[in-house]
């Protein structure tokens, strides 16, 4: 019981030590990481429906009609994933800059200090901002390294699924055909 007081009064001091800069950059960080988890699932589920994808779901009577039947289905299912991963990688992008964000204001904290008090409240203080400085970084290295690593997933991710949409389309146009495709 005591383990789990102690991790949550440390919580407690980073929390306090990050400033308003580090509750700005975990409200970032559920989303970015919320997005990437439903775009994860919106894309199984678009691979999944690609494998059940038969004739019997597609007009296969015409070959321009088949081509209009996936590109619809492209455009209903598979952009939705299309267009949640450029917002992921704004998110990405924004979690080292707001933890830059954080350094800055914990340098202005600590210059500030240096600047206005006396020497023994001024080494306090100055802690107190090289601490919401390093904490800061520390938290939006956190956020962006893994998020580009799971960004370049999916986007690898989705590149297959459209890979598998097309080659459905190119069996059903084979099996119209008479399989001369």
């Amino acid at each position: 019981m005591q383990f789990l007081t102690d991790i949550v009064n440390e919580t407690q001091l980073v929390f306090k030590q990050g400033g308003p800069v580090l509750w700005v950059m975990v409200v970032l960080s559920v989303i970015l990481y919320g997005l990437i988890f439903s775009t994860w699932m919106g894309m199984r589920k678009v691979r999944e429906e690609i494998i059940v994808l038969d004739k019997d779901k597609l007009d296969c009577s015409d070959e321009k009609v088949l081509e209009g039947e996936v590109g619809i289905f492209a455009l209903t299912r598979l952009a939705w994933v299309q267009r949640r991963l450029p917002m992921i990688a704004v998110l990405v992008a924004a979690a080292p800059l707001a933890g830059l964000l954080g350094t800055v204001f914990g340098m202005f904290i600590s210059f500030n200090s240096m600047a206005t008090q006396a020497s023994v409240q001024q080494i306090d203080n100055v802690s107190i901002g090289i601490s919401a400085a390093m904490i800061t970084t520390q938290a939006g290295l956190f956020m962006a390294i893994p998020g580009a690593i799971l960004l370049a997933i999916l986007r690898g991710q989705a590149r297959g699924v459209e890979g598998d949409l097309e080659q459905k389309m190119y069996q059903h146009l084979r099996e119209l055909r008479g399989g001369l495709v």
